[in-house]
Protein backbone atom coordinates (compact mmCIF):
# COMPACT_ATOMS: atom_id res chain seq x y z
CA UNK A 1 0.00 0.00 0.00
CA UNK A 2 0.90 3.12 -1.07
CA UNK A 3 0.48 6.62 0.76
CA UNK A 4 -1.38 9.31 -1.28
CA UNK A 5 0.95 12.02 -2.07
CA UNK A 6 1.81 14.74 0.30
CA UNK A 7 4.41 17.44 1.50
CA UNK A 8 6.75 18.70 3.31
CA UNK A 9 5.44 21.98 4.40
CA UNK A 10 3.03 25.06 3.51
CA UNK A 11 4.56 27.87 1.40
CA UNK A 12 3.00 30.78 3.06
CA UNK A 13 5.40 33.93 1.96
CA UNK A 14 4.59 35.96 -1.19
CA UNK A 15 8.11 35.26 -2.78
CA UNK A 16 8.60 33.88 -6.41
CA UNK A 17 8.69 29.99 -6.90
CA UNK A 18 11.84 28.89 -6.59
CA UNK A 19 13.47 26.64 -10.25
CA UNK A 20 14.24 24.29 -8.36
CA UNK A 21 11.17 23.61 -6.61
CA UNK A 22 9.46 23.75 -10.26
CA UNK A 23 12.13 20.98 -11.76
CA UNK A 24 10.13 18.53 -9.60
CA UNK A 25 7.41 18.95 -12.02
CA UNK A 26 10.11 18.58 -15.09
CA UNK A 27 8.26 14.83 -16.22
CA UNK A 28 5.54 15.95 -16.23
CA UNK A 29 5.74 18.83 -18.06
CA UNK A 30 7.99 17.44 -20.67
CA UNK A 31 5.23 14.87 -21.16
CA UNK A 32 2.36 17.59 -22.07
CA UNK A 33 5.46 19.22 -24.34
CA UNK A 34 6.07 16.58 -26.37
CA UNK A 35 2.06 15.87 -26.84
CA UNK A 36 1.26 17.64 -30.41
CA UNK A 37 -2.38 17.01 -29.36
CA UNK A 38 -2.43 18.29 -25.92
CA UNK A 39 -3.17 14.77 -24.17
CA UNK A 40 -5.26 15.79 -21.78
CA UNK A 41 -4.02 13.10 -19.44
CA UNK A 42 -0.94 14.99 -19.38
CA UNK A 43 -2.74 18.30 -18.15
CA UNK A 44 -4.63 16.17 -15.43
CA UNK A 45 -0.99 14.93 -14.28
CA UNK A 46 0.44 18.68 -13.76
CA UNK A 47 -2.84 19.28 -12.21
CA UNK A 48 -2.95 16.57 -9.96
CA UNK A 49 0.86 16.87 -8.56
CA UNK A 50 1.07 20.43 -8.75
CA UNK A 51 1.50 21.17 -4.96
CA UNK A 52 4.62 19.15 -4.98
CA UNK A 53 5.69 22.63 -5.71
CA UNK A 54 3.47 24.17 -2.98
CA UNK A 55 5.06 21.98 -0.58
CA UNK A 56 8.72 21.61 -0.26
CA UNK A 57 9.05 17.74 -1.15
CA UNK A 58 7.22 14.31 -0.93
CA UNK A 59 6.01 12.61 2.29
CA UNK A 60 7.94 9.80 2.54
CA UNK A 61 6.62 6.48 0.94
CA UNK A 62 5.06 3.96 2.60
CA UNK A 63 5.93 1.08 1.00
CA UNK A 64 7.92 -1.51 2.05
CA UNK A 65 9.98 -1.66 -1.41
CA UNK A 66 10.30 2.05 -1.65
CA UNK A 67 12.07 2.42 2.04
CA UNK A 68 14.25 -0.51 1.42
CA UNK A 69 15.26 1.25 -2.20
CA UNK A 70 16.10 3.97 0.31
CA UNK A 71 18.73 2.13 2.00
CA UNK A 72 20.36 0.68 -0.82
CA UNK A 73 21.44 4.26 -2.13
CA UNK A 74 22.18 5.67 1.10
CA UNK A 75 24.02 2.75 2.31
CA UNK A 76 27.71 3.60 3.89
CA UNK A 77 28.41 -0.05 5.16
CA UNK A 78 29.79 -1.48 2.12
CA UNK A 79 33.37 -2.53 1.54
CA UNK A 80 34.24 -2.06 -2.51
CA UNK A 81 37.73 -1.80 -1.58
CA UNK A 82 40.48 -4.26 -0.67
CA UNK A 83 41.78 -4.88 3.35
CA UNK A 84 44.17 -2.96 4.96
CA UNK A 85 46.98 -4.81 4.16
CA UNK A 86 47.03 -4.41 0.10
CA UNK A 87 49.48 -2.50 -1.48
CA UNK A 88 46.24 0.13 -2.63
CA UNK A 89 43.69 0.35 -0.34
CA UNK A 90 41.38 3.25 1.39
CA UNK A 91 40.62 1.13 4.56
CA UNK A 92 42.04 0.93 7.52
CA UNK A 93 39.26 -1.23 8.66
CA UNK A 94 37.02 -2.94 6.78
CA UNK A 95 33.05 -2.57 6.37
CA UNK A 96 30.86 -5.30 7.18
CA UNK A 97 29.15 -5.84 3.77
CA UNK A 98 29.94 -6.91 0.45
CA UNK A 99 27.81 -6.01 -2.30
CA UNK A 100 25.02 -8.10 -2.78
CA UNK A 101 25.47 -9.34 -6.60
CA UNK A 102 29.12 -7.43 -7.62
CA UNK A 103 31.37 -4.49 -7.25
CA UNK A 104 34.51 -3.16 -8.53
CA UNK A 105 37.12 -0.81 -6.84
CA UNK A 106 40.10 1.22 -7.97
CA UNK A 107 42.51 2.38 -5.57
CA UNK A 108 46.01 4.34 -5.18
CA UNK A 109 48.05 4.27 -1.75
CA UNK A 110 49.00 1.66 0.84
CA UNK A 111 48.52 1.60 4.74
CA UNK A 112 50.48 -0.76 6.31
CA UNK A 113 52.96 -1.74 3.01
CA UNK A 114 56.00 0.24 3.04
CA UNK A 115 55.73 0.50 -0.89
CA UNK A 116 52.58 1.69 -1.89
CA UNK A 117 50.84 0.35 -5.06
CA UNK A 118 47.63 0.08 -6.72
CA UNK A 119 45.04 -2.67 -6.49
CA UNK A 120 41.90 -3.64 -8.16
CA UNK A 121 39.02 -5.69 -6.65
CA UNK A 122 36.22 -7.23 -7.94
CA UNK A 123 33.76 -8.85 -5.50
CA UNK A 124 30.84 -10.70 -5.92
CA UNK A 125 28.02 -12.90 -4.32
CA UNK A 126 28.15 -16.03 -6.65
CA UNK A 127 24.21 -16.89 -5.44
CA UNK A 128 23.34 -13.41 -5.71
CA UNK A 129 24.53 -13.24 -9.01
CA UNK A 130 22.60 -16.41 -9.81
CA UNK A 131 19.23 -15.20 -7.84
CA UNK A 132 19.57 -11.63 -9.89
CA UNK A 133 19.36 -13.52 -13.59
CA UNK A 134 15.97 -14.57 -13.04
CA UNK A 135 13.16 -12.70 -14.52
CA UNK A 136 12.34 -9.41 -12.31
CA UNK A 137 14.37 -10.34 -9.27
CA UNK A 138 17.41 -8.44 -9.71
CA UNK A 139 16.01 -5.41 -7.95
CA UNK A 140 14.65 -7.38 -5.34
CA UNK A 141 18.14 -9.50 -4.85
CA UNK A 142 19.91 -6.00 -4.75
CA UNK A 143 17.79 -4.60 -1.97
CA UNK A 144 18.59 -7.52 -0.10
CA UNK A 145 15.37 -9.33 0.11
CA UNK A 146 15.10 -12.31 1.45
CA UNK A 147 12.43 -13.62 -0.55
CA UNK A 148 14.05 -13.08 -3.75
CA UNK A 149 17.34 -15.51 -3.05
CA UNK A 150 15.90 -18.39 -0.66
CA UNK A 151 19.35 -19.92 -0.37
CA UNK A 152 22.27 -19.66 2.48
CA UNK A 153 24.75 -19.30 0.17
CA UNK A 154 23.32 -15.70 -0.85
CA UNK A 155 25.67 -14.60 2.28
CA UNK A 156 28.83 -15.29 0.77
CA UNK A 157 30.89 -13.13 -1.05
CA UNK A 158 34.14 -13.40 -2.90
CA UNK A 159 36.79 -11.13 -3.33
CA UNK A 160 39.75 -11.07 -5.96
CA UNK A 161 42.41 -8.31 -5.45
CA UNK A 162 45.18 -7.72 -8.24
CA UNK A 163 48.02 -5.39 -7.76
CA UNK A 164 48.36 -3.53 -11.19
CA UNK A 165 52.10 -2.82 -9.98
CA UNK A 166 53.62 -5.86 -9.74
CA UNK A 167 56.59 -6.48 -12.24
CA UNK A 168 57.73 -2.95 -12.12
CA UNK A 169 60.88 -2.61 -10.59
CA UNK A 170 61.10 0.17 -7.52
CA UNK A 171 64.22 1.72 -6.72
CA UNK A 172 63.45 1.10 -3.11
CA UNK A 173 64.04 -2.37 -3.37
CA UNK A 174 67.47 -2.60 -4.42
CA UNK A 175 67.97 -6.40 -3.77
CA UNK A 176 63.97 -7.72 -4.21
CA UNK A 177 62.39 -8.27 -7.69
CA UNK A 178 58.48 -7.95 -8.21
CA UNK A 179 56.37 -10.87 -9.72
CA UNK A 180 54.96 -10.73 -13.19
CA UNK A 181 51.21 -12.57 -11.93
CA UNK A 182 49.14 -9.40 -10.63
CA UNK A 183 47.25 -11.67 -8.72
CA UNK A 184 47.58 -10.32 -4.67
CA UNK A 185 44.64 -12.00 -3.03
CA UNK A 186 41.55 -14.24 -2.99
CA UNK A 187 39.17 -13.61 0.29
CA UNK A 188 36.25 -15.05 0.87
CA UNK A 189 33.04 -13.63 3.83
CA UNK A 190 30.33 -14.99 4.77
CA UNK A 191 27.94 -13.12 7.04
CA UNK A 192 27.49 -14.88 10.41
CA UNK A 193 24.64 -12.32 11.73
CA UNK A 194 22.84 -9.61 9.51
CA UNK A 195 19.58 -7.79 10.59
CA UNK A 196 20.21 -4.84 8.15
CA UNK A 197 17.95 -6.15 5.21
CA UNK A 198 14.17 -4.20 4.94
CA UNK A 199 12.86 -7.92 4.76
CA UNK A 200 11.72 -10.79 7.07
CA UNK A 201 9.83 -10.67 10.56
CA UNK A 202 11.57 -8.38 12.07
CA UNK A 203 11.53 -5.50 9.24
CA UNK A 204 7.92 -6.12 9.08
CA UNK A 205 7.14 -5.25 13.40
CA UNK A 206 9.47 -2.64 12.78
CA UNK A 207 7.65 -1.42 9.37
CA UNK A 208 4.19 -2.08 11.15
CA UNK A 209 4.82 0.27 14.36
CA UNK A 210 5.59 3.41 12.36
CA UNK A 211 2.84 3.19 9.51
CA UNK A 212 0.10 5.07 11.62
CA UNK A 213 2.55 7.96 11.01
CA UNK A 214 2.46 7.38 7.21
CA UNK A 215 -1.61 7.73 6.90
CA UNK A 216 -2.12 10.29 9.74
CA UNK A 217 -0.04 12.45 7.40
CA UNK A 218 -1.59 11.39 4.41
CA UNK A 219 -5.21 11.53 6.09
CA UNK A 220 -4.18 15.54 7.10
CA UNK A 221 -3.23 16.38 3.88
CA UNK A 222 -6.22 14.74 1.94
CA UNK A 223 -8.01 16.92 4.25
CA UNK A 224 -6.64 20.25 3.67
CA UNK A 225 -6.75 19.61 0.14
CA UNK A 226 -10.57 18.93 0.23
CA UNK A 227 -11.18 21.43 2.56
CA UNK A 228 -9.35 24.35 1.20
CA UNK A 229 -11.16 26.31 -1.54
CA UNK A 230 -7.95 28.10 -2.79
CA UNK A 231 -6.37 25.01 -3.56
CA UNK A 232 -9.28 23.28 -5.75
CA UNK A 233 -9.68 26.77 -7.23
CA UNK A 234 -6.22 26.97 -8.16
CA UNK A 235 -6.04 23.29 -9.73
CA UNK A 236 -9.20 24.03 -11.86
CA UNK A 237 -7.82 27.02 -13.11
CA UNK A 238 -4.31 25.58 -14.32
CA UNK A 239 -6.10 22.49 -15.97
CA UNK A 240 -8.17 25.19 -17.44
CA UNK A 241 -5.10 27.31 -18.86
CA UNK A 242 -2.93 24.38 -19.84
CA UNK A 243 -6.19 22.86 -22.00
CA UNK A 244 -6.25 26.52 -23.65
CA UNK A 245 -3.15 26.74 -24.36
CA UNK A 246 -2.96 23.24 -26.06
CA UNK A 247 -6.46 23.86 -28.21
CA UNK A 248 -4.41 26.59 -30.02
CA UNK A 249 -4.54 26.14 -33.59
CA UNK A 250 -0.58 27.14 -33.19
CA UNK A 251 0.15 24.26 -30.99
CA UNK A 252 1.53 21.55 -33.10
CA UNK A 253 4.13 24.04 -35.29
CA UNK A 254 5.89 25.10 -32.08
CA UNK A 255 8.74 24.08 -30.97
CA UNK A 256 9.06 21.46 -28.18
CA UNK A 257 11.49 24.10 -26.08
CA UNK A 258 8.93 26.76 -26.80
CA UNK A 259 5.86 24.41 -25.18
CA UNK A 260 8.20 23.94 -22.19
CA UNK A 261 8.25 27.24 -21.88
CA UNK A 262 5.29 27.84 -22.03
CA UNK A 263 3.66 25.91 -19.70
CA UNK A 264 6.06 26.10 -17.34
CA UNK A 265 5.01 30.20 -16.87
CA UNK A 266 1.76 29.00 -16.30
CA UNK A 267 2.67 26.42 -13.59
CA UNK A 268 4.28 28.67 -11.67
CA UNK A 269 1.66 31.34 -11.74
CA UNK A 270 -0.59 28.57 -10.25
CA UNK A 271 2.02 27.23 -8.18
CA UNK A 272 1.96 31.03 -5.98
CA UNK A 273 1.53 30.27 -2.44
CA UNK A 274 -2.19 29.93 -1.30
CA UNK A 275 -2.75 30.81 1.92
CA UNK A 276 -4.68 28.43 3.94
CA UNK A 277 -6.14 28.18 7.70
CA UNK A 278 -3.22 28.28 10.29
CA UNK A 279 -5.30 25.33 12.26
CA UNK A 280 -5.06 23.13 8.68
CA UNK A 281 -1.47 24.58 8.42
CA UNK A 282 -0.31 23.66 11.93
CA UNK A 283 -2.24 19.78 11.55
CA UNK A 284 -0.09 18.89 7.96
CA UNK A 285 2.95 20.47 9.76
CA UNK A 286 2.60 17.97 13.17
CA UNK A 287 1.46 15.29 10.68
CA UNK A 288 4.63 15.34 8.29
CA UNK A 289 7.08 16.17 11.02
CA UNK A 290 5.75 12.88 12.83
CA UNK A 291 6.06 11.48 9.08
CA UNK A 292 9.59 12.39 8.43
CA UNK A 293 10.72 10.75 12.44
CA UNK A 294 9.23 7.73 11.77
CA UNK A 295 11.04 7.74 8.44
CA UNK A 296 14.09 8.11 9.79
CA UNK A 297 13.94 5.95 12.66
CA UNK A 298 13.04 3.17 10.14
CA UNK A 299 16.47 3.76 8.20
CA UNK A 300 18.12 3.94 11.30
CA UNK A 301 16.71 0.66 12.39
CA UNK A 302 17.59 -1.14 9.21
CA UNK A 303 21.29 0.45 9.14
CA UNK A 304 21.95 0.74 12.69
CA UNK A 305 21.23 -3.25 13.25
CA UNK A 306 23.83 -5.67 14.00
CA UNK A 307 26.54 -7.26 11.08
CA UNK A 308 28.79 -10.13 11.97
CA UNK A 309 30.75 -11.52 9.18
CA UNK A 310 33.68 -14.01 8.76
CA UNK A 311 36.44 -13.94 6.43
CA UNK A 312 39.29 -15.98 5.30
CA UNK A 313 41.98 -14.21 3.32
CA UNK A 314 44.86 -16.20 0.86
CA UNK A 315 47.62 -13.54 0.11
CA UNK A 316 50.76 -13.87 -2.02
CA UNK A 317 53.17 -11.79 -1.47
CA UNK A 318 54.46 -9.55 -4.52
CA UNK A 319 58.24 -9.98 -3.81
CA UNK A 320 60.94 -12.32 -4.46
CA UNK A 321 64.86 -12.37 -4.41
CA UNK A 322 67.57 -11.79 -6.40
CA UNK A 323 70.74 -14.28 -5.13
CA UNK A 324 72.90 -12.24 -2.83
CA UNK A 325 75.97 -14.47 -2.57
CA UNK A 326 75.27 -17.73 -1.30
CA UNK A 327 73.07 -16.82 1.84
CA UNK A 328 69.54 -16.25 -0.75
CA UNK A 329 69.01 -18.22 -3.79
CA UNK A 330 67.38 -16.77 -6.78
CA UNK A 331 63.75 -16.48 -7.04
CA UNK A 332 63.14 -17.37 -3.25
CA UNK A 333 60.17 -15.52 -2.44
CA UNK A 334 58.46 -15.28 1.10
CA UNK A 335 55.48 -17.97 1.98
CA UNK A 336 52.21 -17.36 1.48
CA UNK A 337 49.71 -15.98 3.58
CA UNK A 338 46.22 -17.15 5.51
CA UNK A 339 44.53 -14.33 7.00
CA UNK A 340 41.03 -14.80 9.21
CA UNK A 341 39.24 -12.10 9.90
CA UNK A 342 36.24 -11.39 12.08
CA UNK A 343 34.05 -7.73 11.70
CA UNK A 344 31.14 -6.72 13.35
CA UNK A 345 29.45 -3.32 13.10
CA UNK A 346 26.54 -1.40 15.01
CA UNK A 347 25.12 1.59 14.82
CA UNK A 348 23.38 3.59 18.17
CA UNK A 349 19.85 3.23 16.80
CA UNK A 350 18.23 6.82 16.88
CA UNK A 351 21.18 8.23 15.21
CA UNK A 352 23.30 7.86 12.20
CA UNK A 353 26.69 7.14 13.50
CA UNK A 354 27.58 3.38 12.88
CA UNK A 355 30.60 1.28 14.89
CA UNK A 356 32.78 -0.94 13.20
CA UNK A 357 35.66 -3.24 15.28
CA UNK A 358 37.84 -5.95 13.20
CA UNK A 359 40.27 -8.43 14.90
CA UNK A 360 41.98 -11.07 12.62
CA UNK A 361 45.24 -13.32 12.64
CA UNK A 362 47.80 -14.21 9.88
CA UNK A 363 49.91 -17.23 9.45
CA UNK A 364 52.45 -18.10 6.85
CA UNK A 365 51.77 -21.22 4.66
CA UNK A 366 55.01 -23.02 5.80
CA UNK A 367 57.89 -22.47 8.21
CA UNK A 368 61.37 -21.05 6.75
CA UNK A 369 64.54 -21.82 8.70
CA UNK A 370 65.21 -19.01 11.07
CA UNK A 371 61.37 -18.61 11.60
CA UNK A 372 59.61 -18.93 15.31
CA UNK A 373 56.61 -20.78 13.94
CA UNK A 374 53.95 -19.40 11.62
CA UNK A 375 52.35 -17.37 13.31
CA UNK A 376 52.55 -14.03 11.67
CA UNK A 377 50.39 -11.06 13.25
CA UNK A 378 47.49 -10.03 15.04
CA UNK A 379 45.36 -6.94 13.86
CA UNK A 380 42.84 -5.21 15.78
CA UNK A 381 40.87 -1.90 14.49
CA UNK A 382 37.76 0.00 15.36
CA UNK A 383 36.12 2.70 13.11
CA UNK A 384 33.49 4.95 13.80
CA UNK A 385 30.99 5.99 10.67
CA UNK A 386 28.94 9.05 10.53
CA UNK A 387 26.59 8.94 7.84
CA UNK A 388 25.82 12.43 6.50
CA UNK A 389 22.82 14.23 4.92
CA UNK A 390 21.72 13.16 2.03
CA UNK A 391 22.70 14.44 -1.56
CA UNK A 392 19.26 14.21 -3.55
CA UNK A 393 20.05 11.67 -6.53
CA UNK A 394 23.83 10.78 -5.16
CA UNK A 395 23.02 9.52 -1.93
CA UNK A 396 24.71 9.88 1.21
CA UNK A 397 28.81 11.06 1.87
CA UNK A 398 30.31 8.69 4.95
CA UNK A 399 32.89 10.45 7.09
CA UNK A 400 35.00 7.98 9.61
CA UNK A 401 37.67 7.72 11.86
CA UNK A 402 39.46 4.82 12.34
CA UNK A 403 42.52 3.36 14.27
CA UNK A 404 44.07 0.03 13.85
CA UNK A 405 46.61 -1.58 15.78
CA UNK A 406 49.57 -4.58 14.48
CA UNK A 407 51.42 -7.11 16.22
CA UNK A 408 53.94 -8.16 13.97
CA UNK A 409 54.90 -11.36 15.68
CA UNK A 410 57.88 -11.90 13.19
CA UNK A 411 59.62 -10.94 10.01
CA UNK A 412 56.84 -9.49 7.86
CA UNK A 413 58.16 -11.43 4.94
CA UNK A 414 58.59 -15.04 7.02
CA UNK A 415 62.77 -14.76 6.14
CA UNK A 416 65.48 -12.71 6.43
CA UNK A 417 66.10 -9.90 3.42
CA UNK A 418 68.42 -7.32 2.80
CA UNK A 419 66.90 -3.97 1.96
CA UNK A 420 66.91 -0.09 2.25
CA UNK A 421 70.41 0.64 2.11
CA UNK A 422 71.60 -2.76 3.90
CA UNK A 423 68.89 -2.63 6.79
CA UNK A 424 67.78 -6.12 7.82
CA UNK A 425 64.31 -6.44 7.03
CA UNK A 426 64.05 -8.30 10.89
CA UNK A 427 61.22 -5.70 13.02
CA UNK A 428 58.47 -7.46 14.74
CA UNK A 429 56.95 -4.96 16.52
CA UNK A 430 53.69 -2.35 17.00
CA UNK A 431 52.66 -0.48 14.29
CA UNK A 432 49.64 1.84 15.26
CA UNK A 433 47.45 3.53 12.48
CA UNK A 434 44.94 6.30 12.53
CA UNK A 435 42.91 7.26 9.52
CA UNK A 436 40.24 9.78 8.26
CA UNK A 437 38.09 9.07 5.53
CA UNK A 438 35.64 10.46 3.43
CA UNK A 439 33.20 9.12 1.24
CA UNK A 440 31.46 10.81 -1.86
CA UNK A 441 28.60 9.51 -3.17
CA UNK A 442 27.64 9.52 -6.51
CA UNK A 443 25.14 8.49 -9.26
CA UNK A 444 22.31 7.18 -6.47
CA UNK A 445 25.60 5.68 -4.48
CA UNK A 446 26.47 3.25 -7.50
CA UNK A 447 29.73 5.13 -7.53
CA UNK A 448 31.98 6.29 -4.26
CA UNK A 449 35.10 8.17 -4.16
CA UNK A 450 36.87 7.62 -0.90
CA UNK A 451 39.72 9.97 -0.08
CA UNK A 452 41.34 8.89 3.31
CA UNK A 453 45.03 10.21 5.26
CA UNK A 454 46.48 7.98 7.71
CA UNK A 455 49.18 8.72 9.99
CA UNK A 456 51.38 5.59 11.38
CA UNK A 457 54.49 4.74 13.86
CA UNK A 458 55.88 2.81 11.08
CA UNK A 459 54.98 0.58 8.13
CA UNK A 460 55.80 -3.39 7.75
CA UNK A 461 59.34 -2.67 6.51
CA UNK A 462 60.45 0.34 7.50
CA UNK A 463 60.94 1.72 11.78
CA UNK A 464 59.77 5.45 10.80
CA UNK A 465 56.37 7.07 11.15
CA UNK A 466 55.15 7.55 8.34
CA UNK A 467 51.97 9.98 6.79
CA UNK A 468 50.06 9.38 3.99
CA UNK A 469 47.32 9.98 1.09
CA UNK A 470 44.91 7.41 -0.65
CA UNK A 471 42.25 7.51 -3.01
CA UNK A 472 39.78 5.09 -5.05
CA UNK A 473 36.96 4.48 -6.81
CA UNK A 474 34.87 1.88 -6.57
CA UNK A 475 31.54 0.86 -7.77
CA UNK A 476 28.58 -1.07 -6.21
CA UNK A 477 26.57 -2.03 -9.07
CA UNK A 478 23.47 -2.62 -6.11
CA UNK A 479 21.94 0.32 -6.76
CA UNK A 480 22.01 0.06 -10.66
CA UNK A 481 20.05 -3.21 -10.56
CA UNK A 482 17.61 -1.08 -7.97
CA UNK A 483 17.47 1.81 -10.46
CA UNK A 484 17.08 -0.32 -13.46
CA UNK A 485 14.24 -2.55 -12.07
Amino acid sequence: MKAPLAFLCLMLSAAPVAAQELSVLAPQIADLARSETGDPDAVANIRDALWQVVYLSSLPSAGQAEVAEILTFRRADIQAGAGSGASGTTSAVLNPLLPAIFGVAFEDGAITRSVSGSTISLKVAPAGLICAARPLAAAAVARRDEDACRTFWRRVGVTASFDTTRGEKSTKLEDLQTLNNQLAAVTVRAEVLNLRTASGARYRRTFETRFESWKKAATALTAIDRETPEIEKAKTQVAAKLLELVQKPDWKGKAVDRRTAEITAIVKEAARPVTVPEVQATAVREAWLGALRADRELQNAVANAPVLTAEYAFERPDLATEPIGTVVPEGIRPPNLHSARAIYAQGLMKTSLDFTANASFSWFSDVRPGMSGSFRDFKAGVAGTFRLRDLANYGAPALSFAALYVYLHQEPLGLGLIAFNDAAINKPGHIGVFQAKLELPTAKNAMRIPLSFTYSNRTELINETDVRGQIGISFNLDALFVEGK
